[in-house]
């Protein structure tokens, strides 16, 4: 049970501040057959669902007060919220959510989600959706191998 706790913290951390990828854990998971598929992709689903959504958060503060903080600039910076995801999220939506579990594109997305003030349960369920899909490949691919 511990290792599930580490799956979804894993997944957390990854769709959020730290650089941190879950993919190998989630295959050792896998390959360990202690645990169904359907648990491993629900956690890993709702701890990076979580992360995302933790970014939507941060986003959504910035917009509030932060922005007259050196916190403002730090979160831009590392997270690249600049006028590209802006925009992207602006022309599509919370539909550009669906693609909040790609690398380096993803934490900008929920984060300019949440700055925009894009209606929080369409946006919480965009980027559950594209997690989901993106967990039911990876063990559909382990599946494979």
């Amino acid at each position: 049970m511990m290792e599930l706790a580490g799956l979804f913290l894993g997944s957390v951390l990854a769709s959020t501040l730290a650089p941190f990828g879950v993919e190998f854990l989630l295959y050792y998971l896998y390959e360990s057959n202690e645990y169904s598929v359907l648990a491993l992709l629900s956690v890993a689903t709702l701890g990076n669902t979580a992360g995302g959504c933790l970014m939507l958060l941060l986003g959504w503060l910035l917009k509030k007060g932060l922005s007259k903080t050196s916190w403002h600039q730090r979160i831009q910076q590392r997270f690249k919220l600049d006028d590209r995801a802006l925009a992207r999220v602006e022309k599509w939506g919370p539909v550009a959510l669906l693609f909040s579990w790609l690398p380096v594109v993803g934490d900008p997305l929920c984060l300019a989600a949440g700055y925009l003030r894009l209606p929080v349960a369409l946006s919480s369920l965009m980027i559950f959706l594209g997690k989901l899909a993106r967990y039911a490949v990876l063990l559909w691919i382990f599946s494979q191998a």
